[in-house]
């Protein structure tokens, strides 16, 4: 409570100041004071909050900017990530008098090291605001699977609560996914959902990818890509709601296929793969007959979409290379986390996203952090294959882990990850629970 109170007093004098100043200031400052007040009465409705922004919101709270001075603003996105490492430092004391077994080293400690390797080296950056900036959205996101994974293994049952709200958002997106490609119209941003494909500045073919709420197909798709798992799970275990969860996966793929992001195709393919040597489950094989009708009428589209070597393919591999010129320039602590997208105006001639999260890691953050990010996802990756056996949550883990770094291969997943840690928190959560649960019930029958 100590804390509340010291943060909210914090920002109702800077709140106080800014009056003086800056009127946008000011309102920013405001809107912080309301969330933190709000927020802070519940745990669960922080991780409500949360998931709803990211899943159905973002795009349009990364809009919503309040100008600071001269090119300065920040928007509500920003607030909202600001608010999110607050809350969990305001809770941070109370998650350190959690069960000494809850603290596994092999889940938390790499994520915190890599947060404090982070903000040693943002100094070191060629644009120190624009790194403050990617700084506080990577350590919003490590906030938010820090926070779903203490509140799981401190609460029984409260995922069920999280994952209804969590499947009421998915309903509505996946409904307005295939509403979106049948009429052709993306009523969120009022635009014809056709896209169209270059090469050498010459329109060679077009698409109808859905995108529902989010600002682009791909970040849609990684949405999916990230949550099909958990109700591939859903699909085979579920007892109450069983028709919803036999229907729920086929609309997660058909939604993903309309999308035409090949990289998660390709991560679904695997996926699948996984899945059936992971649960050995001939369940998932009921599939096969929609999928083929699906692709009976799409196929042709399909084909040539996984077929075709656009520009947007051709310029990845120059983005790859302008990311190694970077790295090279700045070999130790790299040019600083968030830099790429600005940096890229002075080779390209316009802010381009890196679309490779390794490259652009190494980039960024140079050689300690490219290795630190890449041995952070492997150490959730061995974690998760320790407790295969243990637990079905490890296989969900797994999956969401591998099919991540597939993304991230030629995507910007690590951009919009704050779904993908805080699912990933809750599973490692009910996975370290489990097993807590376990050794406490073979300890009472000894």
């Amino acid at each position: 409570m100590g804390k509340n109170i010291f943060a909210v007093a914090l920002l109702s004098t800077l709140f106080a100041v800014s009056l003086l100043y800056d009127v946008k200031l000011a309102v920013v400052f405001l809107l912080m004071i309301i969330c933190l007040v709000f927020i802070s009465r519940s745990e669960l409705a922080v991780i409500n909050i949360y998931f709803f922004v990211y899943l159905a919101f973002a795009g349009f709270a990364d809009r919503l900017s309040f100008s600071l001075s001269g090119s300065q603003s920040i928007n509500l996105l920003g607030i909202l990530n600001i608010m999110m490492i607050l809350f969990f430092y305001i809770r941070l004391k109370d998650f350190i008098q959690v069960k000494r077994e809850y603290w596994n080293k092999s889940i938390i400690y790499p994520i915190l090291l890599f947060s404090l390797y982070l903000i040693l080296t943002t100094p070191f950056s060629v644009s120190l605001s624009v790194s403050v900036r990617g700084l506080t959205r990577v350590l919003a996101a490590f906030s938010f699977y820090l926070l779903t994974y203490f509140v799981v293994v401190n609460n029984n049952n409260i995922e069920k609560k999280i994952f209804k709200f969590i499947t009421t958002i998915f309903i509505v997106l996946l409904i307005c996914g295939i509403v979106e490609y049948i009429v052709g119209y993306n009523i969120f941003y009022g635009r014809s959902i056709t896209n169209l494909i270059y090469r050498d500045s010459q329109v060679i073919q077009s698409f109808e990818r859905i995108r529902t709420s989010f600002p682009h197909a791909s970040w849609y798709s990684f949405a999916l890509l990230i949550f099909l798992p958990l109700y591939l799970y859903f699909f085979m275990r579920k007892i109450d709601g069983k028709y919803l969860y036999r229907l729920l996966p086929f609309l997660f793929l058909l939604n993903i296929l309309l999308t035409f992001t090949r990289i998660a195709w390709a991560a679904v393919a695997l996926q699948l793969i996984l899945f059936l040597f992971l649960f050995k489950y001939k369940k998932i094989l009921r599939f096969a007959l929609p999928l083929g009708i699906i692709f009976v009428f799409a196929g042709k589209q399909i084909v040539s979409r996984a077929a075709t070597v656009d520009s947007s393919a051709l310029g990845r591999l120059e983005l790859f290379q302008y990311a190694l010129s970077i790295f090279k320039d700045h070999p130790l602590f790299g040019s600083g986390i968030g830099t790429f997208f600005e940096l890229s105006a002075y080779r390209f001639d316009k802010n381009i996203a890196a679309h490779g999260d390794y490259m652009k890691m190494f980039a960024e953050t140079g050689i300690f952090g490219g290795i630190g990010y890449v041995i952070l996802l492997f150490t959730m990756i061995v974690f998760a294959i320790k407790n295969l056996k243990e637990n079905d949550f490890a296989k969900v883990a797994l999956l969401m882990l591998v099919s991540f770094m597939i993304f991230s291969i030629t995507d910007n997943g690590l951009s919009y990850s704050h779904i993908f840690w805080g699912l990933l928190g809750i599973c490692n959560g009910l996975i370290v629970r489990g097993n807590s649960q376990k050794n406490t019930f073979a300890i009472e029958l000894k």
